[in-house]
């Protein structure tokens, strides 16, 4: 092992992106952890392999002895090897499947919740910091769920951004228990559920992942334009409640342009307080996922207007890394995240993070992201990203391009410290 992968496979993380279950959520389901658990986001390499004529859900253990073999390769494939060989000294194969949950399950009895994140995130795959996507909601009508204290939240409601039917200003009329009739009204209300968020000392940015509803071209309506729209929307909630709750949807034109209002409301929130916003770029989660409109170029007016906004732009736009890092390079407000990426295609992130190394400042790059529901799939994908990073950072060191203290410098800055500086913490 050569000197600068030791040091990278003994630093801690900053884990940009995570969607974890909650204690209570995880105790809800402890019966339930097995060998499947490990797969995360390999179930869609499985689909994939199965061809178009697959069905969708559930994969079942069948399913998944047989079309295993054709996805091991993959790098979605190899972080769930990664992680069942480095947490229970196994291969992730068929024969094993029975032996892999035992294991699984004796690792998490007799340990609370809060022991069990400790052990495989903090303990196991050196998760420092984790920035959570996922309990910070307006559908919910009130902050629930426990975290560890390393834990820090995103804001999402991407439903505002594509508004087709009402049910985003009835979610913000409950979780305000205030009523809606008006365009201030509405945003005054958002904001109001931001602020909420905000005052438990724990929400660390905005999150948009409008990438997996609509493109990520954002208009500039006017006020006089969104009112429009957003009288259209009302009215048809109205419609809806003194008449018949299962009428046809909003127009998608109205929508959007009411929606494109809504998305520059939250970026003026975001400079006013200076929160950093995180938004979807390029892949998709699962399969069929349409990638149209996806590509972090088309954010360029955004960046340029907003300038004193911080963007931690997602999963290195992949495939369009270079673009990515092209703008990162021209935009300072840009930052660049490769969360997940390292999953998605670690060949094709390793090549972005070298190029990103040549062409962006190492203070703007974000080196990983888990992008796990449970927290012993953290251990691979830590690994996977660990591999990246430290083979980079070799090859960058044996072309003489950088000292060993250099590469030692930029891994403490892109595993560790890019983050707590971005954030504030540590």
């Amino acid at each position: 092992m050569s000197t600068i992968r030791e040091y990278v496979f003994n630093h801690p993380l900053f884990c940009h992106h995570d969607h974890h279950a909650s204690f209570e959520e995880f105790d809800a389901n402890r019966s339930n952890y097995t060998f499947q658990s490990l797969l995360g986001y390999a179930v869609a390499d499985l689909i994939t392999a199965e061809g178009p004529q697959a069905p969708q859900l559930p994969m079942d253990r069948a399913r998944i002895a047989k079309l295993w073999p054709k996805i091991r390769a993959t790098g979605y494939g190899r972080a769930v090897t990664l992680g069942c060989q480095a947490l229970f000294g196994m291969e992730y194969t068929p024969e094993n499947f029975d032996a892999i949950t035992e294991a699984l399950q004796a690792s998490i009895k007799n340990k609370t919740a809060a022991e069990v994140y400790d052990y495989f995130v903090h303990q196991r795959a050196q998760n420092k910091w984790t920035i959570q996507d996922g309990k910070f909601r307006v559908s919910n009508t009130r902050i629930t769920g426990t975290y560890p204290d390393s834990y820090f939240f995103a804001f999402r409601m991407d439903e505002l951004f594509e508004m087709t039917t009402p049910s985003p200003i009835e979610a913000l009329e409950r979780f305000t228990q205030q009523p809606i009739y008006t365009l201030g009204q509405l945003v005054e209300a958002l904001y109001k559920s931001i602020e909420r968020f905000q005052a438990t000392g724990k929400l660390a940015a905005i999150k948009i992942g409008m990438a997996y509803s609509r493109d990520l071209y954002v208009s500039d309506p006017t006020t006089h334009e969104a009112e429009l729209a957003f009288n259209r929307i009302r009215s048809r909630k109205l419609f809806w409640d003194g008449i018949q709750q299962n009428s046809g949807a909003v127009d998608a034109k109205t929508g959007r342009l009411l929606g494109d209002y809504l998305f520059h409301k939250i970026i003026q929130w975001a400079a006013e307080k200076d929160v950093p916003v995180q938004i979807h770029t390029g892949y998709l989660a699962g399969n069929w996922g349409s990638l149209n409109g996806t590509k972090a170029s088309l954010l360029i007016p955004i960046f340029e207007k907003y300038r004193s906004v911080r963007f931690d732009i997602f999963h290195a736009s992949w495939p369009w890394a270079s673009e990515l890092g092209a703008i990162a390079k021209n935009y300072p407000n840009v930052w660049l995240d490769l969360c997940w990426a390292w999953a998605m295609n670690p060949s094709e992130t390793s090549r972005a993070l070298s190029e990103w190394l040549d062409g962006v400042p190492f203070n703007k790059i974000f080196g990983y992201g888990a992008d796990t529901g449970l927290p012993w799939c953290n251990m691979g994908y830590s690994l996977q990203a660990k591999l990246g990073i430290a083979r980079v950072l070799e090859e960058k060191i044996s072309a003489g391009f950088i000292s060993q203290r250099t590469a030692e410098e930029i891994a403490d800055y892109i595993m560790l410290k890019n983050g707590e500086e971005f954030f504030g913490l540590g």
